[in-house]
Parts: C-alpha cells; structure tokens; sequence
C-alpha cells in the first residue's frame, strides 16, 4: 500500500491553490440539505476560528446554516507525513476517511454513545489522490479532561471518564487515538469522545479496553505539566475502579 501511494503521488497533478467544490456524502440527518460551499473556510472570514489545542491542526469552529459546528480537515502525521500531510490514495467514495467517520459516527449515536453528531464529509479528488474534510456539530463543552487535570488532579472527574469507558467497551467501539485531549466534559458533567477517524464499531470486549485506557493514561503523563505523577496514580486508581465496576 505505501508503494501505491508512493506511485500515485509521481502520477498525480500537481494540487491547485483553488481546487474548487468537493463532492459531499451528507450525514443522514441532513440528507439532501447538505453542501458543497460549507466546507470553504473562506467564505466565513473571521467568523472561521482556528482551533489551536492538540491535532494536527486544520480544524475551525463555524457558524452556519447547520447551527455551531467544527470543520476538520483530515491529515497525516509521522512518517506517512513525509509523502503528503493531506493526501490518502483513492479507493473510492465508501472508503474514504470523512465518509467511514460519518457512518461510524452514525453507529455511535445510534447506539446511545456520547459522540459528536455528524453533518457531512467532503472530499476533493485529484488523480489518484484525494483530500478530505469532515463537518460535524460543535459539542457545548466545559474543558477537556487534561485541563481539568491540569486545574485540579483531586477534583477532575476520573469515575466519570471511566464509567463513560465502559459503555463505548459494552458496544465494542474501539477508540483509535483515546488520549486526554479528545475526552471532553459538557458543563452538565456529561462526557463526550471525539476523534473517531478510523475508529471501529462491533468489536467484542476484550483487552484492547485495556491498552485504550493505559494509553489514555500514558497522555496524561505525557503532557502533566506541574502535576505530581502520584496525584495520577490516584486518578487512574479512581478511573479503573470506576470502569470494573461499570462493566461487571
């Protein structure tokens, strides 16, 4: 597969600096409403606000017909960067990464999970290659679970995130990136996963629930800051013990 895409970005045009509308796959919610133009960022001007915190970037904050949302182009990073940071071989509109996260998303809501409500994907066709982008609805939120963390280790809402853990493991739905930037807390306390680009959705409950918390965890280290490694021990003391008691 990557000598593929090696060859299909030899063979590709060059991209323009206006490529022009993408095709849209809407959401089923807003069959037959969505468009093309929402995913120019220009035509919001500096209603169009960046979104700085963690990704990869490539991700604004609108205001439109479709209410608040978040629109979010898709990007690579490590090596795979290094061929293109925005460009996925083409293999055809159901497999393309905004419409895959459209369904998945779908699927997630259906099932009564916290997750953002999808709008539409577009994608932007360019030989062999496409670009990518997704709109979905913007999730009023409190803060994300590392600045929580960040304000008050004791107070953050550890058996909250774990008992929200286990349902998304009850329904088998497998986080790809399940770090501490895409757990978010509403200011009703609820808790909302996002970032589902190539998640999954069907699988049976298992130990890969367990990597996805050990690799939450190893986020929280990551990026602790001035908080004491001990104060997370005791937050993931809490968390798990949440999370067991959830699921059995």
């Amino acid at each position: 597969m990557e000598a593929l895409a090696r060859l299909a970005l030899m063979i590709a045009p060059e991209p323009r600096a206006d490529a022009g509308l993408p095709r849209v796959h809407a959401a089923r919610a807003w069959a037959a409403r969505a468009r093309a133009e929402w995913f120019d960022v220009r035509r919001y001007g500096a209603n169009a606000l960046p979104i700085g915190t963690g990704g990869r970037g490539g991700a604004w904050y609108l205001d439109g017909p479709f209410g608040s949302a978040v629109l979010r182009t898709y990007r690579r990073g490590g090596l795979a960067s290094r061929l293109s940071a925005e460009h996925y071989l083409w293999l055809g509109e159901p497999r393309t990464r905004g419409v895959r996260e459209v369904h998945l998303l779908e699927g997630l809501r259906e099932r009564g999970l916290p997750v953002p409500a999808p709008i539409a994907a577009a994608w932007w066709r360019e030989g062999c290659l496409y670009r990518a982008a997704l709109l979905m609805e913007r999730v009023p939120v409190r803060a994300d679970f590392l600045s929580l963390m960040h304000d008050d280790a004791t107070t953050a809402p550890w058996e909250e995130v774990g008992r929200a853990f286990s349902r998304f493991e009850r329904a088998g739905a497998r986080h790809p990136d399940l770090n501490a930037r895409n757990v978010l807390l509403r200011p009703d306390g609820g808790v909302v996963l996002i970032d589902w680009d190539r998640g999954r959705l069907g699988d049976r409950p298992g130990v890969w629930a367990a990597a996805e918390i050990a690799r939450f965890e190893r986020s929280l280290r990551k990026y602790r800051r001035h908080v004491a490694a001990e104060a997370i021990d005791a937050g993931m003391r809490r968390l798990r013990d949440a999370h067991r008691e959830a699921v059995s």
